[in-house]
């Protein structure tokens, strides 16, 4: 997989994961909302919200129902109880109910109580549901405060002050106890007098005002009952709380349910922020550093070091000890390899450039030293021709003339050198190839090449192929190398030292190969590898005037030009062979 689809699906998956970890926030947030609302419901009004849950959440086994805890701890809140009841209205199990109710109900005595035909210290709610092929029957009571404090004030007697009615203190401690309060309203729904009044209760009432505040306690906060006076016009108003404990005389800015919205919400907020914060350092961790890595690594490549940067330990920081990519480098392994190959390449084209640049110098030094010697005494010959002290004869003015000639042919010889190692390296081509019968050709190129005086005699033994060899060649080529490898083995070894040249054609081929062999000293590894390169070596002219030092390479150059190639071995003490191939 390359690294395109590495990183599409490495991004692709960071994408839903994201996505994941919202809805999962998400979900959380809207549960949570959604129990809190649960909540406030149970508290507010557990006889019609609370029983459904109750057996909703009920497990029935061969011990009885089990009703859930927390939803028991919530009747306990209310100050409530509960019972289960059977088809025959006895009592199969119960939770916090009080003594003085009953464990058996008869068939109408519990809807007498329930809609309060009958009297009962108690506010019933009923719920019956079938659940697991079982119908259920529950009950569920909560103190009856309002109902017999109405009746007391209603139906009692009080002492008068100033034309209004006063109550016993009994009565209002019983009242305060209760968190409650009384008011008595005329015809005209003003407040004659009041005890424990919120500020919230209004002093005068309208009859929608009264009628509201009835029906829809949770709006008010107070849940009220009235009873009317026929003969005197007037009205006993008595509340509690919905909640009990709390003050619902303080001003609500804020509906509790909206403050559980934007509790829930801002929650949520923050954790998609932390979510996001720890996503985007993994994801830092995971990309951000390898790119970071990799451009620390470009950098330090500009900058000439091309090494990959490595930790405080000193190892590198895409690989294990063992050498394995670590994990987040692992999708950035193409890109890695290619920066290890780009380094490695630069690193060794700058020790070639170095090695070249100090070749280069060594190699114009020599050329210059060359190329001034010859230049040396041809001055210095030709000052001598000039100066008019001095009456040179003529075998004197034919020997310095001779000398300078020399001279000139081995200063052209190196400009000429110089000139074909250039046109080489610029990929010339053969002007013309000749179809040569290689047997004769070489053969009497050989003879020519041993007329050379320097030489020595009898120094050249060839050994021509068993077949006529015709091969399509650029002759004057040919000759320069046969000329160049025949001055490099006899002229660099010892003068007893024979070089043999040998032509062998390959059996069922077109191919040839020309190998010269000598018996020489030979050449250590490092002089056999780099024979064949520019600028490594050069002759001096005191040594001998044929030769400029490029001539292996450019025989290599005008070999591979003419469609072969070069190889040579050689061992130190016991000579050397070059073979010319082509095949």
């Amino acid at each position: 997989m390359n690294i395109k689809r590495r990183l599409t699906l490495k991004f692709v998956l960071q994408l839903a994961i994201t996505g994941m970890v919202v809805l999962a926030i998400s979900a959380i947030t809207f549960t949570w909302i959604l129990l809190r609302f649960l909540d406030i419901s149970l508290s507010r009004d557990f006889a019609n919200v609370g029983l459904e849950q109750l057996v909703e959440s009920s497990k029935i086994d061969e011990d009885g129902i089990h009703f859930s805890p927390s939803l028991l701890e919530q009747v306990k809140k209310n100050k409530g109880w509960l019972q289960s009841l059977n088809e025959d209205g006895q009592v199969e199990s119960a939770y916090n109910t009080p003594k003085d109710v009953p464990i058996q109900y008869g068939p109408g005595e519990v809807v007498a109580y329930w809609t309060g035909t009958q009297p009962f210290p108690y506010n019933l709610a009923l719920w019956i549901q079938e659940k697991d092929g079982k119908q259920l029957a529950l009950v569920y009571g909560a103190p009856n405060v309002l109902g017999p404090l109405l009746k007391k004030v209603s139906e009692g007697t009080f002492a008068a002050a100033k034309g209004d009615p006063v109550l016993p203190d009994e009565l209002e401690k019983e009242i305060k106890s209760a968190q409650a309060f009384v008011q008595l309203i005329d015809s005209s729904g003003n407040e004659v007098v009041s005890y424990n009044r919120p500020n919230m209760i209004p002093t005068q009432y309208s009859v929608q005002e009264l009628a509201l505040r009835t029906l829809y306690s949770e709006r008010y906060g107070y849940h009220v009952l009235s009873s009317f006076d026929k003969d005197s016009g007037r009205t006993w108003i008595v509340g509690e709380p919905n909640i009990k404990g709390t003050d619902p005389s303080k001003k609500v800015w804020i509906p509790e349910e909206v403050k559980v919205v934007i509790i829930g919400s801002f929650a949520m907020l923050i954790a998609l922020l932390i979510a996001f914060v720890l996503l985007s350092l993994w994801q830092a961790h995971r990309f951000g550093a390898p790119m970071l890595h990799m451009l620390v690594w470009l950098d330090s490549i500009g900058n000439a070091i091309y090494t990959e940067p490595t930790d405080r330990k000193g190892l590198r920081r895409s690989r294990t000890a063992v050498g394995k990519w670590r994990r987040r480098y692992r999708v950035f392994a193409d890109v890695m390899v290619s920066i290890e190959k780009l380094s490695a390449t630069l690193k060794s084209d700058q020790v070639l450039r170095e090695e070249t640049e100090s070749l280069r110098e060594e190699w114009i030094a020599g050329v210059t030293h060359d190329l001034k010697t010859p230049l040396s005494s041809i001055t210095g010959y030709a000052h001598l021709l000039a100066e008019p002290k001095y009456d040179w004869s003529k075998e004197e003015v034919r020997k310095f003339t001779t000398t300078m000639l020399d001279k000139s042919a081995h200063m052209d010889m190196l400009i000429s050198d110089l000139a074909m190692t250039y046109r080489l390296k610029s990929g010339i081509k053969p002007p013309e190839t000749m179809e040569v019968e290689l047997n004769a050709w070489l053969q009497q190129a050989l003879e020519q090449a041993a007329a050379n005086p320097a030489y020595g005699k009898q120094r050249i033994v060839f050994l021509p192929a068993q077949t006529e060899v015709r091969a399509q060649l650029y002759t004057p080529w040919l000759e320069r190398v046969v000329n160049n490898l025949t001055a490099n083995a006899l002229l660099h070894n010892p003068p007893d030292t024979k070089l043999t040249v040998s032509l062998i054609h390959k059996d069922r081929d077109t191919g040839f190969i020309i190998q010269f062999a000598d018996d020489g000293d030979g050449m250590d590894e490092e002089t056999m590898i780099r024979l064949f390169e520019r600028y490594y070596r050069g002759t001096d002219t005191a040594s001998t005037s044929n030769g400029s030092g490029l001539g292996m390479a450019i025989s290599k150059g005008l070999i591979e030009c003419m469609g072969g190639r070069i190889t040579v071995e050689s061992h130190v003490g016991k000579g050397t062979v070059i073979k010319l191939i082509w095949s």
